[in-house]
C-alpha cells in the first residue's frame, strides 16, 4: 500500500447525505464495485463493514434463452432476485444490469419477439421492486454492434417507457453503444427520462488490462513484463493525461445534455506492471469530474478480484491489498 494512504484512511469516516427519497439515485458521488449473481451473505458482509462498500452492481450477461420464447428461465430468475434481495437486504444502492444476448447482439436487436421478451422481464422486475429498496435498473449491459448503434436509442426508450408504466420512482441506468465506451456517446441521444443516470464503462488500453495475446489473459511471460503502466501501449502512450481525454468525451455529453454520470464498470488484471497507477489514475481522473464508479469485481472474476496478490497470476488466499484500501478509503468518504 502507497504510504500516504495510512492517514487518509484513519481520518475517514462513514456516512454522507443521501437523497431525499431512499430509492432516488444518490445525490453524492456514488462508489462501488461489481459483484456476481453468485455473491454469499458472508462475502457481502465483509464488504460492507470491511470495506465500508454500500453500492454494488450486479451483472448478468445473457440472460434470456436464445431460442423462441426468448424467455428468462424460472431458474435464472431465481438466482437473479436471490441476489438482488440480498443487496437490498443489506441496505447496497444495488444496479441491476443483464444483457439478453451478449453474444449475439446483432441478432437479438434485429427480432422483434426477442425485443419484446426482454421488455417483458424488465416489467416483471419493476413490479416485483417498485415498493422495494434502492435497486438502480441498469437496461442493457454493453450494447454492440451495427443493429444497436441504430436501434438502441429508440430501445432504450422502449424499455424506459414500460418500466415507467409500473415504477416511477426507482432510477434508470443507460450505456451507450459500442461496449458501452465513452467513444458510444456519438450514438447516444438522452431517453428523455428525468430520473435517468447515464453510465459508462473503460478497460484501456486493452492489451494492459485484459492481457491480450491471441483471447484475453493470454500473455507470455516476456509480453507481461513488457507492457508497463504508464507507457506506449497499444501504439500511443497512456497515462493519467490520457485518460483524462477519455473522460472529457464523457464530461462533454453529460454538460450538454445536464444529466448524471456513472462509471459503472473499469478495472485491469491486477499483476499487470504498473496495475495499481493505472487504477489510482482512473479512479483519481473521475474523481476531479465528481464521476462515480463500480470497479471490475469484488470477489468474482479471479484476474481482477482485488484482494488477491498482484504478484501472481493464479487463485491466491485474499488479503488486505494495496486496492482494498484504495476503495476503502474513497468507500468512506461523504462526497
Amino acid at each position: 500500500m502507497k504510504p500516504f494512504l495510512y492517514s487518509i484512511i484513519a481520518a475517514a469516516t462513514l456516512g454522507g447525505a443521501w437523497a431525499a427519497d431512499p430509492v432516488v439515485w444518490p445525490d453524492r458521488i456514488v462508489r462501488g464495485a461489481n459483484v456476481s449473481v453468485r455473491i454469499s451473505e458472508d462475502d457481502l458482509l465483509h464488504y460492507k463493514t470491511q470495506w465500508r462498500g454500500y453500492a454494488v452492481r450486479i451483472l448478468v450477461n445473457s440472460i434470456t434463452e436464445e431460442t423462441p420464447p426468448f424467455a428468462v428461465s424460472e431458474k435464472k430468475k431465481a438466482q437473479v432476485f436471490q441476489a438482488l434481495d440480498l443487496c437490498l437486504k443489506h441496505d447496497m444502492v444495488t444496479v441491476f444490469s443483464p444483457s439478453a444476448s451478449f453474444g449475439n447482439n446483432d441478432k437479438f436487436f434485429s427480432n422483434e419477439e426477442w425485443l419484446a421478451a426482454f421488455k417483458e422481464f424488465w416489467r416483471e422486475v419493476a413490479a416485483r421492486y417498485k415498493d422495494k429498496g434502492p435497486i438502480v435498473y441498469d437496461l442493457i449491459n454493453e450494447p454492440w454492434g451495427g443493429e444497436a448503434r441504430k436501434r438502441w436509442n429508440g430501445y432504450a426508450r422502449e424499455l424506459t417507457a414500460a418500466i415507467r408504466e409500473i415504477d416511477r420512482r426507482h432510477t434508470i441506468m443507460v450505456v451507450p453503444p459500442e461496449w458501452g465506451w465513452a467513444n458510444g456517446f456519438r450514438y447516444l441521444e438522452p431517453t428523455g427520462d428525468g430520473n435517468t443516470v447515464y453510465s459508462f464503462h473503460f478497460y484501456g488500453p486493452m492489451d494492459f488490462t485484459h492481457q491480450r495475446n491471441k483471447g484475453h489473459m493470454k500473455t507470455t511471460e516476456e509480453q507481461w513484463r513488457e507492457r508497463v503502466y504508464p507507457g506506449f501501449l497499444q501504439g500511443e502512450q497512456w497515462d493519467k493525461e490520457r485518460m483524462r481525454k477519455e473522460i472529457a468525451l464523457v464530461t462533454a455529453w453529460r454538460d450538454k445534455h445536464g444529466v448524471r454520470m456513472w462509471c459503472g464498470e473499469f478495472g485491469t488484471a491486477r499483476w499487470a506492471q504498473g496495475a495499481d497507477r493505472w487504477f489510482t489514475d482512473w479512479v483519481d481522473a473521475l474523481e476531479e469530474q465528481k464521476i462515480g464508479w463500480a470497479h471490475y469485481e469484488y470477489r468474482g472474476w479471479q484476474p481482477m478480484d482485488m484482494e488477491m496478490d498482484p504478484a501472481s497470476r493464479e487463485a491466491t488466499p485474499r488479503l488486505e491489498t494495496y486496492f482494498f484500501k484504495l476503495c476503502r478509503y474513497y468507500f468512506a468518504r461523504t462526497d
